[in-house]
């Protein structure tokens, strides 16, 4: 059971990480900017192929270490080397886009990909009028799920043991028990509600992102990245869902005294499906929608500006000149905050800080 978890958990980083670079925009390489026609530089094309291999065996050497980790060790070993693992791996990882990073800066430099080229910036007046994410009220199935899951509670909270489990290990042997009160009782259901807060807000978040508009392609660049926010609108509301549900079982399963197996297949099939959807999404959507087919437009001789002085070693934002608080990440598929917006730093606070106030309110319960 524990090489089962360790292979289903560790597998999808293993891959989401090696493939990041080709997913990424083609206007941009390891976080600097790059005129699309040099994506298929030959040697930009060798950086990609290094980055996968290096990220690909460090990644499959620590899974190795974790599986035999795993099987010689009892679950809770096997926990912390696991964990261990997956942090070793994605500051190695890190390590690893720092070098290309580097390497792409210098090739930058000692080249002339944007002489006799304009540098502009393409703003669409009319994009907030398209229809960019699923509404919200798509969540209403989650939210009434979350309204039953803490009327269930009170409801039957007289059949809720005066103890019962609230940690397991990889083989299912309980790690943690606490005494029932309210607090210990609601902890899952507030999760439940703060997560369903949270998927809300991602997605609007998804609509009022900043655009990012190939300056050389406009139009088939605008309908990329309309088609990109719609299908990660659409995985936010079915992965959203797919949590509030999964916990409603969990807290089910205090009323109903569910065998420990069908929370643990559960937990991890809806977490594999999540992970694997997003990995789909990623590949044949890509960074914007830059994977996306389209037969509209046509490359002409104009460049997107330069922003590389605002980006922080190519993966962290800060322009306190950019009104916008939310931006398309430079490397990898999704969103990443201007950390240069005080509002950025309220929304990572409250972000962390709620998840502890949950877990400190259901400890001093118990």
């Amino acid at each position: 059971m524990t090489a089962l978890v360790i292979l289903i958990l560790y597998i999808p980083i293993i891959v989401i990480t090696a493939i990041t670079p080709y997913i990424t925009r083609k206007t941009e390489s390891f976080g600097v900017t790059i005129p699309e026609a040099v994506y298929n530089n030959e040697e930009v094309k060798q950086f990609r192929k290094s980055y996968v291999k290096k990220t690909g065996i460090v990644g499959f050497t620590l899974l190795s270490v974790s599986l035999i980790g795993g099987i010689i060790n009892d679950a809770t070993s096997a926990m912390t080397i696991f964990l261990l693992a997956i942090i070793l791996y994605l500051l190695t990882s890190f390590l690893i886009y720092l070098e290309f990073h580097k390497k792409m800066k210098k090739l930058k430099e000692n080249s002339s990909w944007g002489k006799g080229k304009n540098d502009t910036v393409i703003i669409d007046t009319n994009f907030r009028k398209e229809k960019l994410t699923l509404s919200n009220a798509w969540f209403i199935f989650a939210l009434l799920i979350t309204v039953a899951t803490f009327a269930i509670t009170v409801i039957f909270y007289d059949k809720i043991p005066n103890e019962f489990p609230m940690q397991y290990d990889f083989e299912g042997n309980v790690t943690n028990i606490v005494e029932k009160s309210y607090a210990s009782v609601f902890g899952l259901p507030l999760t439940q509600l703060f997560m369903l807060v949270m998927f809300i807000f991602l997605n609007s978040m998804i609509g009022r992102s900043r655009q990012q508009i190939d300056a050389a392609n406009p139009e088939k660049s605008i309908q990329q990245n309309i088609i990109f926010r719609r299908r990660w609108s659409a995985f936010m509301v079915f992965s959203g869902t797919a949590l509030v549900l999964l916990f409603a079982l969990i807290q089910l399963s205090l009323i109903l005294s569910m065998d420990y197996k069908i929370i643990a297949i559960s937990s991890l099939v809806v977490s594999a499906v999540i992970v694997i959807a997003a990995i789909i999404i990623s590949i044949v959507t890509g960074q914007g929608g830059s994977r996306v087919k389209t037969v509209t437009g046509k490359d002409g001789e104009i460049i997107n500006r330069d922003e590389d002085k605002y980006w922080k070693l190519g993966i962290f934002y800060m322009n306190a000149s950019d009104p916008s608080v939310w931006v398309e990440k430079r490397f990898g598929s999704g969103w990443t905050i201007n950390f240069a917006r005080p509002i950025a730093w309220v929304f990572i606070v409250i972000v962390i800080l709620i998840p502890i106030l949950i877990s400190i309110f259901t400890t001093m319960g118990s």
